[in-house]
């Protein structure tokens, strides 16, 4: 297994192709449409890496970082 990631980004077709690439490669990959949505999802998984989008609806990029490096 080579990792997990998180990807937090509000264009699904982005996130999509992310997604299917990272997984081709043995990533274990979820996704997230906002910013609160990826924050939620730390409760539960635990990703290696967090790639995250600058403009988000809601809780912009650097909000979002500041809160998961909090955690």
């Amino acid at each position: 297994m080579s990792g997990a990631i998180l990807i937090i980004e509000d264009e699904a077709v982005l996130a999509k192709n992310m997604r299917t690439y990272l997984e081709r490669h043995g990533y274990d990959v979820q996704c997230a449409a906002s910013a609160e949505e990826g924050l939620a999802q730390l409760d539960s998984f635990a990703p290696d890496v967090v790639v995250l989008d600058f403009n988000l609806p809601g809780i912009d990029g650097l909000q979002a970082l500041e809160r998961i490096r909090s955690q």
